[in-house]
Formats: C-alpha cells, sequence, structure tokens
C-alpha cells in the first residue's frame, strides 16, 4: 500500500475488492484474477550428433486460441540461473507451436513462452530444456575418468572440464530434468569436480558463461544393489538350470515307465493266447450207433477227419461187415508244442 494506492503481488487471488475508511466505503468491484501460466517445453530429439535438426515444442495449459509463441536460447548467468536470448526471427512470435532448429552442434538449453492480445499479456517463460550432444566441441570438452561403463557411488569419478574459459561449472540434471551444480554431490577443484557418495545417475556437463560442453550420460550404482542383483541372477539361474533338470528327469521316469507298461501288457497277451495244455475229448453215442467227439472250443482247434469202423457182428464163421464211422480228431499245432 503506498498512499491510497495498492499494487498487488502474486498471492492476489479473485474477489470482491473496494476502498474504505474509518466513516465511508466505496464501490465493490468484483475482480477474476487469473494465475499466470507456465507452458512446457519439450525437445525432440534430445540426444542429437552434429549437424541434425531439433524440434521445439511449447503448450499451454489449458490449451486455447489466440497464443503466439516466442523461442529463446538459455544463457547462462551466475551458478544456476539463466537469462533468455531470442531466437533469430522470433521477435514477433511464431503461429504455430513448434519451432525448427537447424544444424545443432553441440550441448545448449532452450525455452518458450506465450502471449497474446493488444498489449500483449505473456505467460511465463518455460523450464530450460536441453538438448545433449555427446560431440566434442573444441572450445569446451567434459573427460570423465576412470572411463568406463559401470560406476560405483563408493568410488569418486573426476569430471575434468577443458576449452576456453577460466570458470567452469560442472552441472547434472536428474531424470526429472531437476539440474544442480557440483558441490552439492562433489568438490570443485579449478576445472576438475570430483564426486562423492552423494553424486547419483544425471546427465553431467561443463559449462560457463558462453560455453557449453559435450555431456555424459552417467549411471551410478548403489554396491548393496548391485550385490543384491547380482544374488537375484544367480538365483534365477540356478532355479532355471533346477526346473530343467526336473523336467528331464520326470521325462525320462515317464518314459521308462511306460516302456514297462508295454512289455507287461506283451507278455499278459501272450498268456491268454497260449491253448490249454490238456484237452479231454468226450464222446457221445448217436443214435444211429455212431460215435462223435465233442472238444473244448472247437472253432480254435484243427482238425483232422479220421475213419473208424464199425463192426457188425455176423453169424458164426462169417466175416463181419465194414461200415465206415468218422470222427474229428484235434491234432496239435507246432504253436501248442
Amino acid at each position: 500500500m503506498t498512499g491510497s494506492t495498492c499494487n498487488t503481488n502474486a498471492r492476489a487471488s479473485s474477489g470482491v475488492y473496494w476502498c474504505e475508511s474509518v466513516t465511508q466505503s466505496s464501490n465493490a468491484a468484483n475482480i477474476t484474477i487469473h494465475n499466470v501460466p507456465r507452458p512446457v517445453l519439450t525437445v525432440s530429439p534430445s540426444w542429437t550428433s552434429p549437424g541434425d535438426s531439433v524440434t521445439l515444442t511449447c503448450s499451454v495449459e489449458p490449451p486455447s486460441a489466440g497464443w503466439r509463441f516466442f523461442w529463446y536460447k538459455a544463457v547462462p548467468e551466475g551458478s544456476i540461473a539463466y537469462t533468455y536470448e531470442l531466437l533469430a526471427g522470433g521477435t514477433t512470435g511464431t503461429e504455430q507451436d513448434s519451432y525448427i532448429l537447424h544444424g545443432q552442434t553441440h550441448t545448449a538449453g532452450y525455452a518458450c513462452r506465450a502471449g497474446r492480445g493488444d498489449p500483449v499479456s505473456y505467460t511465463q517463460y518455460s523450464r530450460v530444456k536441453f538438448v545433449w550432444s555427446g560431440g566434442v566441441n573444441p572450445a569446451a570438452s567434459l573427460t570423465v575418468s576412470p572411463h568406463r561403463l559401470q560406476h560405483f557411488s563408493t568410488e569418486s569419478l573426476s569430471l575434468i572440464c577443458e576449452g576456453n574459459s577460466d570458470e567452469w561449472r560442472v552441472k547434472k540434471a536428474d531424470e526429472d530434468g531437476k539440474r544442480s551444480i557440483c558441490p552439492n554431490w562433489g568438490e570443485m577443484t579449478g576445472s576438475t569436480c570430483n564426486t562423492d557418495a552423494r553424486a547419483s545417475s544425471g546427465v553431467y556437463w561443463c559449462e560457463s558463461v558462453t560455453q557449453s560442453s559435450n555431456a555424459a550420460n552417467i549411471t551410478i550404482h548403489n554396491p548393496e544393489e548391485a550385490a543384491s542383483s547380482s544374488v537375484f541372477l544367480v538365483s534365477l539361474v540356478v532355479g532355471l538350470v533346477s526346473g530343467v533338470l526336473l523336467i528331464i528327469l520326470l521325462l525320462l521316469f515317464l518314459r521308462r515307465y511306460r516302456k514297462s507298461e508295454a512289455s507287461s501288457l506283451s507278455r499278459s497277451q501272450r498268456t491268454n493266447q497260449s491253448p490249454a495244455t490238456d484237452h479231454m475229448i468226450n464222446q457221445g453215442e448217436t443214435k444211429d450207433g455212431h460215435y462223435a467227439s465233442l472238444l473244448h472250443d472247437e472253432s480254435s482247434l484243427p482238425y483232422s477227419v479220421v475213419e473208424l469202423k464199425h463192426l457188425k457182428k455176423k453169424e458164426k464163421h462169417d466175416e463181419p461187415d465194414e461200415s465206415p464211422v468218422y470222427s474229428d480228431v484235434r491234432i496239435p499245432s507246432a504253436a501248442d508244442q
């Protein structure tokens, strides 16, 4: 409050406003205050090779018509802060929510904002988004020592900055894009940062007021987590091998069991098909005085017809008459013996 004037700040909100003194009150004004939106910038691709084209996309929530978009390069200022340098040709903004950078050669940060109306009402600046480059920049370079694929939090890393600057800062961006500088997770000595146990995975790079180096995506492991992971992998391999061996043993047992069953069944069939060792031949007299053999299970046995002679007695001194009588007699086959 300055005299009879109140200048609002970011804490102001929508409501009914009026002036009031000891003796009187003014007219009221129903004022709606909207929070100034912050657009979101995305870059594609986020990792490039020298000479690639990069697309910047700026989005405002909630979406609405009438916005024009403005594009900026982020220029380091101090340890953390950045100033915003309007990109060439972007003084009036673009109706399109995208902007293409041609011939990207090195790591750099970018931002955007949107505006509309007359006079123009602007949004906030977006958070700085980096386009990373692994290519060597002669004016600024980062060297990681020791140079290897696996790094552990119990071991110190040396991040060495080289190039056309006497004032280097080593920075890191984590998976969420949050940035921090070397004193938060190491010790800066000249142009070298030696990390400590607070260092974690992220993208590391060197930065001066005018230059940014190549970037290095470094993964730092916790030894306990690595040991647990190794134990898990060993247990998994042992479990898989044991399972395969068990399956093989079960298959072998099943195969042997089936062979045993087949052998038992074959012996049983041969036993059932062998003929009886003893057959009784029963003979009965027919009405006409002839005899016939009655055999058990005649349909399965081979027979031969044998001629028998029935002798009729005649008078004394006479020769008996012969009349043939036939009977079926079983002849054993070679299979029965």
